[in-house]
């Protein structure tokens, strides 16, 4: 079993890999610019929250990504101190060619799956992964 697993996480990693390359983006930008992208707009502490990540590691990921034009931060007219950030065109662009990158992953790693298989395979999926809340619990 143990084999199957570092198999599946070498896959895993290519998929990440891949991904990086085609986007042109590290991963935290990548999921950063999914995660604006799919609530449209956000304020940058809502951001950090969401992704479990600092607001000064924030602030370096979203310089990038609006050096890249990929997003805008606008600031509250009656509150200076929010910051606003949504995609642009070419940042939902990326996103919606990561989603679709996803989507061929997934169908060309269950091709071989009949729909049964599938069914059982998220079942199993969901069944391990839906207590884990700490990560780390899972080398102790």
């Amino acid at each position: 079993m143990q084999k199957s697993f570092h198999n599946l996480f070498k896959i895993i990693d290519f998929k990440k890999e891949y991904q990086q390359k085609s986007s042109g983006l590290i991963y935290l930008q990548l999921h950063t610019l999914e995660k604006i992208y799919e609530e449209k707009s956000m304020k940058t502490l809502e951001i950090s929250k969401a992704l479990e990540i600092s607001p000064s590691t924030l602030i370096g990921v979203l310089d990038e990504l609006e050096k890249q034009e990929l997003i805008v931060r606008q600031r509250q007219q009656n509150d200076k101190r929010v910051v606003l950030v949504a995609a642009t065109a070419a940042g939902e662009a990326v996103v919606k060619k990561h989603f679709e990158e996803d989507r061929l992953f997934l169908v060309n790693l269950l091709k071989k799956l009949n729909e049964e298989d599938k069914r059982n395979l998220k079942i199993l999926l969901d069944k391990m992964t839906e207590e884990i809340t700490e990560f780390e619990t899972l080398f102790s």
